[in-house]
């Protein structure tokens, strides 16, 4: 079984990253396009690209080019952080929403941080300096525009004025600089951030103000960023209490998976599911999130739900399709009419996809790799 779950896991890896590769090549090859959707944009499909998720693409690309040994995807990614560098403006700030036709938008908070992601993972890859500059100049931006009193930022923001808690996934990529090119500025603002949003912790474990919007239900993505960005983060500072708070978290959505023998699209904060459809960025996020707890604490529970989260994605990719572009994909939801990217096809939903089966594949060969040593 095992064999062959990996096989599995493999070709539809394969699947989804020649779609995040066809999405690139949709935009010239400078930036993945934020989504496909014949439903919102008609004639060509492909929306313009994204340099945010674009950024957290990078890695995804390096990691499957050396586990396939495709040096193709390591040169397309290191090519989308010359891309993203070119962006940058001179303070350090990077862009939020898309880039159209050449323009950039307004510099964003959060995708700055998502863009440290794909630096680092250039600057590791090649070891070229420019990269890590470029990373070191965004989280600097990042440490100057937080309200040190408050532990907020307060502007540049996707709904202004609010803060949301899954800007722990700003924190998080602002220690993986520091940790490359120390610097307790840096350092500092995001253990500041951290705590703030720490102190948002409900009794019963859920996280205020971890959804797009004060007070709405989250989906399980944004819900996935807030627990991802604190379990990183405390890897990184070696504090085991930011870890802590997202494996409770974690643990519960994992109970929750079991009971009803799914995930939701989205929770409140009593942790009501919103069942009418399922996040599908989000079961992927929370499998990532399960597997790290998992090589953390040894728990076959943890691996377990993974599985189960993945599931759902697994029948929703879209393997045969009369047009080629939406092959390999993941819808936003499933259903393909659900509240989450209704009726597209977004491009950061089939990376974690990919991020996810490479993690599960990893990790049960390494299970297989202890049974026979015993």
């Amino acid at each position: 079984m095992p064999l062959a779950c990996q096989h599995l896991w493999r070709t539809r890896a394969a699947l989804g990253i020649d779609w995040l590769l066809r999405s690139i090549r949709a935009c010239g090859g400078e930036g993945s396009a934020v989504y496909y959707s014949r439903w919102f944009r008609p004639l060509r499909g492909w929306m313009w690209p994204y340099p945010e998720t674009t950024g957290y693409i990078i890695p995804t690309l390096i990691r499957y080019g050396h586990a396939s040994g495709r040096r193709d995807c390591i040169e397309v990614a290191l090519r989308q952080a010359d891309w993203i560098l070119s962006l940058q403006d001179p303070d350090g700030a990077l862009p939020g929403s898309h880039v159209t036709r050449g323009r950039k938008a307004a510099p964003s908070i959060f995708n700055t941080g998502q863009m440290l992601f794909g630096l680092c993972a250039a600057f590791d890859e090649t070891g070229r300096e420019g990269y890590l500059a470029g990373a070191h100049a965004g989280a600097r931006w990042l440490a100057a525009n937080l309200d040190c009193e408050r532990g907020v930022w307060g502007a540049h923001a996707y709904v202004d004025g609010f803060s949301p808690a899954y800007y722990t996934r700003v924190a998080w990529p602002m220690l993986e600089v520091a940790a490359r090119r120390p610097d307790e500025d840096v350092r500092g603002a995001a253990r500041t951030a951290l705590e703030t949003i720490a102190g948002w912790r409900c009794p019963n474990g859920a996280i205020r103000n971890w959804g797009f919007k004060p007070d709405a239900p989250a989906f399980t993505h944004t819900i996935a960023y807030t627990l991802r960005g604190f379990w990183e983060s405390g890897r990184l500072l070696e504090e085991s209490r930011y870890r802590d708070l997202a494996t409770v978290a974690a643990d519960t959505l994992r109970r929750r998976l079991e009971l009803r023998g799914r995930l939701a699209g989205a929770y409140d904060l009593a942790w009501q599911g919103r069942y009418g459809y399922t996040c599908l960025t989000g079961n992927c996020q929370l499998a990532l999130l399960w597997m790290r707890c998992h090589a953390a604490q040894p728990d076959p529970r943890w691996l377990s739900a993974a599985c189960k989260a993945l599931q759902p994605v697994l029948a929703a990719q879209r393997i045969r399709h009369a047009d080629p572009n939406v092959r390999g994909a993941i819808p936003g939801s499933t259903p393909f009419w659900g509240r989450y990217l209704t009726m597209r096809y977004p491009n950061w939903a089939t990376k974690f996809f990919v991020d996810a089966l490479l993690l599960a594949d990893r990790q049960v060969e390494a299970l297989r790799e202890d049974a026979s040593c015993g």
